[in-house]
């Protein structure tokens, strides 16, 4: 995906340590307090004096003070009818592009994150800012909408009607639209948390809001049918969400993005991985585990960790990675799948944010191991 996604996905990992958020959640309910045996230090409270990681954590840090965020903003304030302040960037975050605007919330999440492994207040500083924007840009919309990419409008409003056209990447013709959104309010989760700003947690309600109305008059198929293209994180978010305000409509909408057609074999412990994009399906374990920490359904837990194993197990290489051109094979035959397209980043961080979560639920050796693993051989590995 190139530098520019690779640093933030990189800094992500690297300081994403937490199960949960430093700002105390909302609902602490029997489930939780069952269900979570091991929680990390707050960031704050950590501060890294040398070594490689380190290194990259200074190296991260001058990145993010290059980027303007003004220009990753440029198309939400086109979008809405505002004047932008500065040119957008190129490439996928450009104009027309696949994934237009889904940088601004990547990186939203990135300077939240540093501002608390570092105290910097540059970083605060631009979350602020980045979330005022959005706010804006959100107010002119007026229904809580919030995205940047050309004709999603008209992609959701036939979504709600039940005209859905999905597979892949594609849903009505747009490429990965929820993904996108699931940036955006991670983002926004992650301001909220990191920095306390409840402005942002402000925004990413009402951008739930927005959603909700859109899946309402779905039916069970018609919502199934949707899934089929790639939705991103969508059902991790909404349960952060509802751990960080207590209202269930999160969880409940959380649920609206189980993909039944991948979950229901992991849940009867069917290997079905072979021939599917891995980036897309690990955020929807990572939102299973998620959920079973805030909820207890056994199902979620049941899922997530056998998906886990079988990647670990049958699917990586001995350096933690996994896939080619970010898809699964065959398991426990790789020999043959080993060149310049083997074991994606993108792949690896969310795998490791899916080990993050098992072991706050079962602290196990075997999970730390494969964390330590492929931090050091694939996130440490990318950043120059």
């Amino acid at each position: 995906m190139g530098k520019f996604v690779l640093t933030f996905v990189s800094f992500v990992l690297m300081f994403h340590s937490q199960a949960f958020g430093q700002v105390k959640d909302a609902v602490t309910s029997t489930y939780e307090e069952i269900t979570v045996k091991a929680r990390p230090l707050d960031l704050s409270s950590v501060r890294l004096l040398g070594g490689p990681l380190k290194q990259a954590q200074d190296l991260d840090a001058k990145y993010l003070l290059e980027l303007e965020p003004d220009r990753m903003l440029a198309y939400y304030r086109q979008r809405a009818g505002l004047e932008p302040k500065d040119k957008p960037y190129g490439g996928w975050d450009g104009g027309g592009r696949n994934l237009t605007g889904h940088i601004a919330g990547h990186y939203l999440s990135a300077v939240s994150l540093m501002w608390a492994a570092t105290g910097d207040e540059r970083f605060k500083e631009r979350a602020d800012y980045i979330v005022k924007e959005l706010k804006e840009v959100q107010d002119k919309h007026g229904d809580g909408f919030l995205n940047a990419q050309e004709g999603v409008r008209e992609c959701f409003d036939a979504v709600s009607k039940g005209n859905i056209r999905s597979g892949g990447f594609d849903l009505n013709g747009l490429w990965v639209p929820w993904y996108v959104l699931h940036k955006t309010l991670a983002g926004l989760r992650d301001a909220y948390r990191f920095t306390g700003n409840q402005t942002a947690l402000e925004i990413e309600v009402k951008a739930a809001e927005w959603a909700q109305g859109i899946l309402a008059g779905l039916t069970e198929a018609q919502n199934q049918r949707m899934l089929n293209a790639e939705f991103g994180g969508m059902n991790e978010v909404l349960a952060d969400l509802y751990a960080d305000t207590g209202d269930k409509r999160w969880l409940d909408l959380s649920y609206r993005f189980e993909h039944r057609s991948f979950i229901e074999p992991l849940k009867r412990h069917q290997d079905i991985l072979e021939g599917k994009h891995g980036n897309t399906q690990v955020p929807k374990l990572i939102g299973s585990a998620d959920r079973y920490a805030y909820a207890g359904e056994p199902g979620d837990i049941i899922a997530a960790g056998f998906f886990w194993d079988r990647v670990v197990q049958h699917h990586s290489f001995a350096t933690g990675g996994h896939g080619k051109d970010e898809y699964f094979g065959k398991p426990d035959m790789l020999s043959d799948r080993i060149d310049g397209r083997t074991a994606e980043t993108c792949n690896v961080y969310n795998m490791l944010k899916l080990t993050r979560r098992l072991f706050s639920l079962r602290p196990d050796a075997h999970y730390a191991e494969f964390h330590e693993r492929a931090l050091f051989n694939h996130i440490l590995a990318s950043i120059d």
